[in-house]
């Protein structure tokens, strides 16, 4: 019965990109498609349709507009947030719109257009048969010294919201219908409140909701922040992560600047992320930034949101606005890591 109900499963993976992204996400989906060619991959553009771009060049994969979802408050949800918060606060409106379009019997997984997808997808679509979610924690293994990343966990979320699987059930459903009420209103980069986008709302899912499982695999999101923890390497032409028990299945490039920082693993500037410093990752590196410049990125990454995301301009009190500069600051720290 359960091999019978993982045929009839409709596997999609979506991702969520304004127009200046879209090279990332066409490399995810490349990817993707080279190692999970039964995997549907649609890319939800978070941006109007621009004359400048020929969407010819991303087929076979489906793109889907942010107005074509039939979500009527998502312009008044452009005026209220900025690029980062527009993009994040959509995702849990583009889950409903796939369960109802794909059926009951499908999973669904949201993928950052900064990934890469190197492994298959086969032990979490099994996971899915009796899970509801499956997040990937930022962090597996602790640290006897405090390091600098968990403040910032504390402040961002436990999880990585740069992935995080689901099935429909009712469980599902009702997490769905929480997460767009609280991103309707709530899904600012405001440390102050207590607030950093979509992903900080999902610290709540194992308190709140059934049936959420922590991948506890060094091979899923592997990025940056986790690398301590983790040490790749090339076997029989596959990567793999700290054993040959644990394929490498996707990698998180995020903040990786290969136009104008190639030999930086990412924006922080700590030397521990060098690619001089960890030779293990550097072809891995060298590959995705040729993919993503392959893929038209000195083209698209050149096209201005169409888009008007405006910062809301108010009168501040003294006070306000010194609690307005700590709070600007701790943002461009956090953006200069994760973004």
């Amino acid at each position: 019965m359960v091999q019978k109900k993982e045929r009839l499963m409709q596997k999609i993976v979506f991702t969520l990109c304004s127009n200046n992204y879209l090279a990332h996400a066409k490399t995810l989906g490349d990817s993707l498609r080279a190692t999970n060619p039964d995997v549907e991959f649609i890319i939800g553009l978070t941006d109007k349709l621009s004359p400048q771009i020929d969407y010819t060049f991303f087929e076979p994969f489906q793109i889907i507009p942010y107005d074509a979802i039939g979500v009527d408050f998502f312009e008044e949800m452009v005026h209220q947030y900025n690029i980062i918060e527009f993009n994040t606060s959509v995702k849990p409106f583009y889950f409903e719109y796939l369960f109802q379009k794909y059926g009951a019997d499908s999973l669904v997984y949201y993928v950052d257009p900064d990934i890469a997808v190197y492994g298959s997808f086969e032990e979490m679509n099994n996971l899915l048969l009796t899970n509801n979610f499956l997040v990937t924690p930022h962090i597996l293994k602790p640290l006897l010294e405090p390091s600098p990343f968990e403040t910032v966990f504390l402040n961002v979320g436990v999880y990585n919201l740069g992935f995080i699987g689901m099935r429909h059930s009712e469980t599902t459903t009702l997490f769905l219908k929480w997460w767009q009420r609280r991103l309707r209103e709530f899904c600012y980069i405001n440390f102050s409140k207590g607030l950093f986008v979509d992903q900080l709302w999902v610290n709540f899912i194992h308190l709140l909701f059934d049936k959420a499982y922590i991948l506890p695999s060094p091979g899923y999101n592997m990025a940056y922040w986790n690398m301590y923890e983790r040490k790749l390497f090339v076997s029989d032409g596959k990567y793999f992560v700290n054993t040959s028990d644990t394929p490498l299945v996707f990698f998180h490039f995020s903040g990786y600047d290969f136009s104008n920082n190639p030999l930086k693993c990412t924006k922080d500037k700590r030397s521990e992320f060098t690619l001089e410093n960890r030779p293990d990752v550097a072809d891995l590196f060298k590959q995705y930034g040729a993919w993503v410049k392959d893929n038209r990125y000195e083209q698209l990454s050149k096209v201005a949101p169409l888009l008007p995301f405006k910062p809301l301009k108010i009168k501040r009190t003294q006070r306000q606005r010194i609690g307005y500069f700590l709070e600007r600051h701790t943002t461009k720290l956090i953006k200069r890591i994760f973004y």
